[in-house]
């Protein structure tokens, strides 16, 4: 894990020295990717098949420039480059075909998903130069392949022309780039400074519907949502903001990662030194922070309350306190969910604990090694009682239900994993990745997204965890 222990190959980290211009057109480029992730989210106008092909680009990108820096002979490169184009195109295709039922692989079912996982994970490891790869790295990517392929191996029990027997393939694709791609091709400052603008100008968006009511934007509609925003002792009489979203939820998503970006970015402008950058910043920390109180998002609250926290404790105690932070953050997180069960605290569980027991209770009786492959949805209804919405409202537990324990572990090992070696190499870790990443892994025990997909939490949550394990 390159920022773990700060040693990667000097391949696959590419000197800042390239210029503005390298990093302001591959930061472009992420923009691009990342905005495309958001309008896919709040509109129709984007599909998951088009995110997918976007996301290819900068494995192709990362992998040409590779090429060029760890190639002298001219034909060598040459050679390396037309290899790598070739992968890209093959992806592409594959992600084309599957718009419409089959992979255009032929009558074959169970040879054309092999040769679809094959071929996805081949293509992220070659542009990755996965030669270079560290213990840390190699375990990761082993729980991306084993999720790959549970996904995929499911497929077959759904017809050709059920989404459901194609999704994973878009589903891998942009995961992969989120989690070893970008994180080495994006630099982490540029990562965070793109994010906190993209949530602030979300925001802000929302915010007019205070002056002007609900509105349409060009393809968006910016509305309002019912009810009135909330915490303990806190009561307004505001309404809920979902700015461009369907969903205040997603708002929440949104804002809870731009504040921690801010957050972070304002810290390093204060550290060093430069005024018109903290000014900047903390402006950003107050328009997300303000965005996620009105989403009236309690679980990106939470996420970003801990992750703002262990960061917090980095900076006034230094590294040898984030372990003990990150105990303490975890410790306080589990005795909060306990004082709730037990109705020691009284705050609305919105009936989690309900959704959680059907869900255990569902992994329990099904199939337990890859699960039932369907969505986690659907496999737990029929252990909730009427009226419950069907949904585990855990990402945790939706991966085990539907790919089982080879899934859900590989999940646990993903996400929790990652923050734990992050502990542990805490030295030389980045703490901002290491408190983001385990804001994240906070926010999944009450959101059923799971990294495993394209929506914004997915996708952002996929870049904090390459970043941590795959960034310089």
């Amino acid at each position: 894990m390159a920022t773990i222990d700060q040693q990667p190959a000097s391949s696959l980290v590419f000197d800042r020295s390239d210029g503005w211009f390298v990093t302001g057109a591959t930061g472009l480029l992420f923009a691009c990717y990342l905005g495309l992730v958001v309008v896919a989210n709040a509109t129709d106008s984007v599909h998951a098949w088009h995110l997918a092909a976007v996301a290819v680009v900068p494995g192709a990108v990362l992998g040409c420039r590779l090429t060029v820096a760890s190639s002298r002979e001219a034909v060598r490169r040459g050679l390396g480059l037309v290899i790598i184009l070739a992968a890209a195109t093959a992806i592409l295709a594959v992600v084309y075909r599957s718009r419409s039922p089959g992979f255009g692989l032929g009558s074959i079912r169970p040879l054309s998903v092999v040769v679809v996982f094959v071929a996805i994970v081949s293509f992220f490891l070659l542009v990755t130069d996965a030669r270079q790869y560290s213990v840390g790295e190699w375990v990761a990517v082993g729980c991306f392949a084993a999720l790959a392929a549970v996904s995929l191996t499911h497929t077959l029990a759904f017809v050709p022309s059920s989404s459901q027997s194609r999704w994973p393939v878009w589903a891998l694709v942009v995961m992969g780039s989120s989690l070893v791609v970008i994180p080495r091709l994006v630099p982490e400052r540029v990562f965070l400074w793109i994010l906190a603008r993209l949530a602030a100008a979300v925001v802000l968006l929302g915010l007019f519907t205070y002056l002007v009511g609900d509105y349409s934007l060009w393809i968006f509609e910016v509305r309002q949502w019912s009810g009135s925003p909330s915490l303990p002792g806190i009561e307004t009489d505001v309404t809920i903001m979902r700015s461009i979203f369907v969903n205040p939820n997603s708002l929440g998503v949104v804002t809870f990662a731009g504040f921690v970006a801010a957050a972070v970015e304002f810290h390093r402008a204060v550290a060093t030194r430069r005024p018109l950058g903290g000014t900047i910043t903390a402006a950003l920390v107050g328009i997300c922070g303000l965005g996620l109180f009105l989403s009236n998002a309690r679980a990106s609250m939470l996420a970003a309350a801990a992750a703002v926290v262990i960061y917090a404790g980095y900076v006034v105690f230094g590294r040898r306190a984030v372990p003990a932070v990150l105990v303490a953050t975890a410790l306080t997180i589990t005795g909060f969910l306990l004082g709730m069960y037990v109705d020691v605290i009284d705050i609305s569980d919105s009936n989690r604990f309900d959704l959680w027991a059907g869900s255990l209770a569902a992994i329990r009786d099904g199939p337990l090694l890859f699960g039932y492959g369907a969505p986690a949805g659907h496999v737990i209804e029929p252990y909730l009682d009427g009226g419950l919405s069907a949904s585990p409202h855990n990402s945790y537990l939706s991966v085990f239900a539907r790919f089982g324990l080879v899934g859900g572990l590989a999940y646990l090992g993903l996400v929790v994993g990652s923050v734990v070696a992050g502990a542990i190499e805490y030295r030389e870790v980045n703490v901002a990745m290491l408190a983001f990443a385990a804001g994240w892994a906070v926010h999944q025990l009450f959101e059923s997204y799971t990294l495993f997909w394209w929506s914004p939490g997915a996708v952002i949550g996929s870049l904090v965890i390459g970043y941590l394990l795959f960034g310089d």
